[in-house]
């Protein structure tokens, strides 16, 4: 017999072929239901989203209060919110919660002793997988009843988990199959959706509904402004990454750092609050400065130039890949990102009652070394308060300062 999810299955699952098909009639066009009073109530609804997306506590409940084709909706108003925003910070969380989601919601469907659970139609198969984690699965081409997974799929959808038991060391390989415990499918399944959720941001959407929605965009942006701020602080070079020092040290050693070493020092101390003066006076002490030049590029990189392109801050696999993952520390092999280091190495400084003593000034000199701190006096760098997040999309490659 043929299995076809529920409205309240697809709900829970909103990012389904079949739920998007499931509200096409529901709705009329977007342009029309943004300016009618529902059309403002699912806007809510997906601000609500976005911001449990960027909350460093989540709740989910598996239990709604609205109706199942308006959670559907609210999943894609959320997702045409951030592509207008054009931030890929806010992509990356966005996929992940909805993978969070999605892995929660497959664990409480048939419920436990603590809480009931949302899915009182569930029919397990012998190896306790319902009929919607099945059909799910398959369409993120997985299939829970197999113990083998090919090896490019696997090692994309692993890139950011962290524990020993994935990394492909640790794993049993055949013909090109990695081995899986049946206790890791859903694991795997729910960074599948992650990946794949991702890939998918940003859509392209109409400028014209962009416009009806700039007043909801300027309130998350705002607020993830605010939450950056409030995670990074001021700045303060003892937490910095071993990578990211000792590109400092090599420029204050006179040395002409690589494109990529430029541009990677550049948007990680963009992201964490230094303004553009001072970036471009760390590249003070390159051989080949030039002042107009280092300025023109670090504001284009930075955003601040004509295309308004804010970029990424490289990620630790991008930066392995560079040649740049250098003196890597027992941190390093926690997080997968120089951003998640430095938060993390903040967090312990501020723990341990040491941040802010080696904090670099906004007009200091560069250190003269992994290890060592910026020769001024003055007060640690304010973050940027026009400063609306790390990172924004842009296709065209960025030019190096200094150079």
């Amino acid at each position: 017999m043929d299995y076809s999810p529920s409205a309240k299955e697809l709900s829970h699952f909103p990012f389904l072929k079949k739920s998007q098909d499931h509200i096409k009639k529901s709705f009329p066009p977007l342009d029309q239901l943004l300016k009618e009073e529902r059309g403002v109530f699912l806007t809510g609804l997906a601000v609500r989203r976005i911001n449990q997306a960027l909350a460093s506590k989540k709740t989910i409940s598996a239990h709604f209060q609205h109706r199942d084709d308006e959670e559907i909706a609210s999943y894609v108003l959320a997702r045409i919110i951030v592509s207008c925003i054009q931030d890929k910070q806010l992509y990356d969380r966005l996929a992940r919660y909805e993978a969070e989601r999605a892995y929660y919601f497959l664990n409480a469907e048939t419920g436990s002793e603590s809480e009931k659970g949302w899915n009182e139609h569930a029919i397990l198969d012998e190896d306790q997988n319902s009929r919607i984690a099945r059909y799910l699965a398959g369409e993120f081409g997985l299939d829970l009843s197999k113990d083998r997974m090919p090896l490019a799929d696997y090692v994309e959808i692993v890139s950011v988990l962290h524990e020993d038991r994935f990394k492909l060391v640790n794993r049993r390989v055949r013909a090109g199959q990695v081995m899986i415990r049946k206790d890791e499918l859903l694991e795997l399944l729910r960074e599948r959706i992650r990946v794949m959720l991702r890939r998918d941001l940003p859509y392209h959407v109409p400028k014209a509904i962009c416009q009806q929605l700039a007043p909801v965009a300027e309130t998350i942006k705002k607020e993830y402004q605010q939450h950056m701020l409030e995670q990074f602080g001021t700045i303060d070079e003892s937490a910095f990454p071993p990578c990211m020092q000792a590109l400092i040290s090599a420029l204050t050693s006179g040395v002409n750092l690589t494109h990529a070493g430029r541009f990677s020092l550049t948007t990680f101390v963009h992201t964490i609050g230094m303004d553009v003066p001072a970036i471009a006076e760390l590249y003070a002490r390159s051989p080949d400065f030039d002042p107009e030049k280092t300025m023109y590029q670090v504001e284009h990189i930075t955003g601040r130039g004509g295309s308004g392109t804010e970029y990424t801050a490289p990620a630790c696999a991008a930066m392995l890949t560079t040649g740049l993952c250098v003196h890597k520390d027992a941190l390093c092999e926690k997080v997968n990102h120089p951003l998640s280091y430095y938060r993390a190495r903040k967090r312990d400084l501020v723990k341990a009652g040491k941040a802010g003593k080696n904090a670099p000034s906004a007009t200091s000199a560069p250190p003269s070394g992994p290890a060592k701190t910026p020769s001024g006096e003055a007060g640690p760098v304010k973050p940027r308060a026009d400063k609306t997040g790390p990172e924004k999309a842009g296709s065209k490659g960025p030019q190096e300062p200094g150079s």
